[in-house]
């Protein structure tokens, strides 16, 4: 299991856009990232007042966090300093609300890759229940291929 220092040596997200807290399991072609859903998180105040839930883009980012952790891994770019960006979202499903208190499981399998494009399908979970699924493309940006 991976904690946020480890997970900050891959990905570049940071403080409170940092939306997976560990990685519980990778390999090349898929992973668990976990979010531990709190009462302080930003959005909570205005999403909605006295009845916080989780907004759906949050989760979205939550599984594209822990699928960018995979690219990189398995390109080989674990020093951060490598982004990885949207270029495509679909089939995009939300089945049951997420709140403070929640275990997100982000579990997600890349579906394909191409050079610096990939592809991933990701189903969030809470208590063993779906509550959120998309499939969604990344390109990742690096400036020089790592040493070997």
């Amino acid at each position: 299991m991976l904690g946020p220092k480890e997970i900050e040596k891959v990905i570049p997200h940071r403080g409170h856009m940092r939306l997976v807290d560990e990685i519980r399991e990778y390999n090349d072609n898929s992973g668990v990232g976990i979010k531990y859903v709190r009462d302080d998180e930003f959005w909570c105040a205005g999403h909605f007042p006295g009845k916080p839930i989780m907004p759906g883009v949050l989760q979205i980012e939550a599984l594209a966090q822990t699928a960018c952790f995979i690219a990189l891994n398995k390109l080989g770019f674990t020093d951060g300093n490598a982004l990885g960006y949207f270029t495509t979202m679909e089939k995009i499903k939300f089945s049951h609300m997420v709140h403070p208190g929640d275990t997100l499981e982000l579990h997600v399998e890349l579906i394909q890759s191409k050079m610096r494009m990939f592809k991933f399908h990701g189903i969030a979970m809470v208590a063993g229940k779906k509550v959120a699924e998309a499939t969604f493309s990344a390109m990742m940006d690096f400036k020089e291929k790592p040493a070997e």
